[in-house]
């Protein structure tokens, strides 16, 4: 019955995280055209400042997610958890309040004044939805968080069908920046409101209020765990983008455009799998260390069957380009190389770091993601000087994440005894077989081969966590 609650989980995730990644394709390829360069420049310099704003919760949302990851409601104390929303809305609020002061002191009457002003209500509203995100995932509400994502993504498309129309009868010449960043902030601000409602209008789930009754008791802890957390993402956000970013800087815009875009292709396939890191952490948290840690091989095995399953995806992407997409047919080049990593990406987002979080062990995961990422500067670095060339790049992300993986996943293997190895071989053929088959140019031929040369090495190398894998599916069909 859990494992079947567990998939039933992911499954909702997954179908909420599709549907918003399918507004924000519909984003970006229709909003360009609804504003001119100029306006939509002024866009994405507020967008870049808003991935910042997601760091203004100090990792105390992590925290919250760490400490009741996995936990019934009913055994969380409505005042302790009232407390700790209490104080994070006002830290929110003054951090809120001295971005906008800083915004009327500093840049006053300029774009930036604007966008300062823009980024300290952002950041408020996102934050506390962050909150309430965390919170929803910790208890396993994950219908909650689900349904939040296909509200955030239909009214994301409503507004940019919306503008659409209104340009094509001629009612409006389209929209600028400040207009948009203003329907944008709206979006969170339903959000707020939808998860305020989802938890006052449920009985069973009406613990979070707002309180003068707050004290530091336990503000420490919480501060005291989220923040390596969150340290630790972002410095896995720079390690995964980190030749995205030399391309941006050291070549030409064109060039940039056809690989990101390939880097584009790559993040539907990871960013609807990342539900699984969503929905995992409560579950193992739930099991306790012991029973997580005889998970560990099968989960990572698991995941790996999966990601080179997922792979086969690449063949329609490679027709709809090639048809449809014909300027972009460059990008296939990049994306075959990237696409082996996905595998790699996966088990560092979805599994280690997940474990490393259970074990209550983020330290060491923040220690060898900065040895990573140092690895991976010099790595960058050093190929582009030599090659200066964007395929060398491309081939270096891929060394790169296994040396992130490889430092990651050895360290907790050896603190925790776990000695099975062989998702390294498997890793290695798969990406050789991957490389292989897509090489050829007939995409029929390819795609056979890259089939068979799967399942030979899944079951060769898998064969015991094929078995009850398949077993595991079996029953679910059953039940």
């Amino acid at each position: 019955m859990e494992e079947n609650n567990f998939l039933k989980n992911i499954a909702q995730v997954m179908f909420g995280n599709a549907a918003l990644l399918l507004s924000q394709v519909l984003t970006g390829f229709v909003l360009p055209k609804l504003m001119s360069v100029e306006s939509f420049g002024n866009y994405r310099i507020f967008m870049l400042y808003g991935t910042y704003a997601g760091l203004l919760h100090f990792g105390f949302v992590d925290g919250i997610l760490f400490k009741y990851g996995g936990k019934n409601i009913d055994d969380i104390k409505r005042e302790e958890i009232s407390k700790y929303f209490s104080v994070f809305i006002v830290i929110e609020a003054i951090t809120s309040m001295v971005i906008i002061a800083i915004s009327v002191l500093f840049f006053f009457g300029s774009k930036y004044g604007f966008i300062f002003f823009a980024i300290g209500i952002y950041s408020f509203v996102l934050n506390v939805v962050t909150f309430f995100q965390y919170f929803s995932q910790a208890i396993m509400r994950f219908g909650l968080v689900s349904s939040a994502s296909l509200i955030q993504a239909a009214t994301i498309s409503m507004i940019i069908i919306s503008i659409l129309i209104s340009k094509l009868i001629g009612f409006s010449k389209g929209v600028n920046y400040r207009t948009y960043v203003v329907m944008y902030i709206g979006v969170y601000c339903v959000l707020l409101v939808f998860y305020t409602l989802g938890y006052k209008q449920s009985n069973q789930y009406n613990k979070i209020s707002i309180t003068s009754k707050y004290g530091t008791n336990g503000i420490n802890e919480v501060f005291k765990v989220g923040l390596p957390i969150t340290i630790a993402y972002q410095i896995s956000n720079l390690t995964l983008n980190l030749d995205n970013q030399f391309v941006s800087m050291f070549f030409s815009a064109r060039t940039f455009a056809k690989y990101s875009f390939a880097y584009n292709l790559i993040s539907i396939t990871v960013s609807v799998v990342l539900a699984v890191a969503m929905v995992l952490f409560p579950y193992l948290n739930k099991l306790g260390k012991a029973a997580a840690l005889k998970q560990y091989i099968n989960n990572i095995d698991y995941i790996l069957l999966f990601a080179y399953a997922s792979l086969i995806s690449y063949y329609p992407v490679r027709i709809i380009i090639q048809w449809f997409l014909p300027k972009y047919q460059e990008s296939l080049v990049y994306f075959r190389i990237l696409s082996p990593g996905v595998a790699i990406t996966l088990c560092i987002t979805v599994i280690v770091s997940n474990y490393y979080k259970v074990m209550d062990d983020n330290i060491r995961y923040l220690r060898n993601g900065c040895i990573s990422l140092v690895i991976t500067l010099i790595l960058d670095t050093v190929v582009y000087f030599t090659f200066k060339d964007v395929i060398a790049m491309a081939f270096v992300s891929l060394v790169e994440l296994a040396i992130w993986y490889t430092i990651e996943d050895v360290s907790f293997r050896v603190k925790y005894n776990i000695k099975n190895f062989s998702s390294y071989l498997y890793i290695g053929l798969m990406i050789v077989a991957f490389e292989v088959a897509t090489g050829l140019q007939d995409i029929l031929l390819s795609l056979i081969i890259y089939v068979c040369l799967y399942l030979v090495i899944s079951l060769l190398v898998m064969r015991r966590s094929v078995k009850a894998l398949s077993q595991k599916l079996i029953n679910i069909v059953r039940y």
